[in-house]
């Protein structure tokens, strides 16, 4: 996608590639919680049950508030399977009914997933009101700020706006993925002093949202700028 041209965001014609690259690493990241939801949501739908798969994925505490769960896992779901086609220009083109339609679907889902990420955690997690609590009400309010930005910009026809904040949200929703791998680069660079483990280990438990959000809207900023 170009972000340096209110010109190319408006004219069709010059966006008219299917963006795969963009599109299947969104795919990619996306899948890393939204698979796992799937297996989540069709477990807690099952009940308990003696799968090593889905007991290894489905913590016993989520049958104690299956509401919860099921609401948050199948918005991420749909978010999963919205998300990355919203920027494949040749897509949106062609098939610009249903990029309206999954557009509203992607939004509402995103509404919905950070209300119930907020849920989940008064629900499962009560205990814990501290830095990790205040993070995650921080990405919360950022993903509907965001996906309200989107939405605002494209009903009053501001297309290059609206791309701006659609990569911005989508920023924002994968802020709880990247510190897997923040996490893994830790483990195989400081994580490899002794010493500093139980630091590190605390840190990422803290301000792993905070970090993710840090690193994921500093890279879409430099997207938004970057030529081509």
């Amino acid at each position: 996608m170009t972000f340096t041209s209110t010109h190319k965001f408006d004219n069709p014609a010059a966006t008219t590639t299917h963006n795969w690259p963009l599109v299947s690493t969104l795919f990619v990241l996306f899948a890393i919680p939204g698979i796992p939801a799937i297996f989540i949501v069709l477990g807690v739908l099952a009940g308990p049950t003696d799968s090593p798969l889905l007991v290894s994925l489905v913590n016993a505490r989520y049958f104690e508030s299956p509401l919860a769960v099921l609401v948050h896992g199948a918005s991420g779901i749909a978010l999963f399977l919205t998300i990355p086609l919203q920027f494949s220009s040749a897509f949106r083109l062609k098939h610009t009914q249903w990029h309206r339609v999954s557009g509203r679907i992607a939004l509402l889902s995103a509404y919905i997933l950070a209300v119930s990420a907020v849920w989940m955690h008064h629900v499962l997690t009560p205990e814990e009101l501290g830095t990790r609590y205040i993070g995650l009400i921080i990405v919360s309010l950022g993903l509907v700020m965001a996906f309200t930005l989107a939405f605002y910009h494209v009903l009053n026809g501001e297309i290059a706006a609206h791309r701006r904040w659609m990569v911005r949200a989508v920023a924002i929703t994968l802020a709880v993925v990247t510190p897997l791998f923040v996490e893994v680069l830790a483990v195989f660079t400081l994580g490899q002093v002794e010493t500093l483990r139980p630091f590190l280990a605390q840190l990422l438990h803290d301000y792993d949202r905070l970090i993710g959000l840090v690193i994921n809207l500093v890279i879409a900023e430099w997207l938004i700028r970057s030529k081509p």
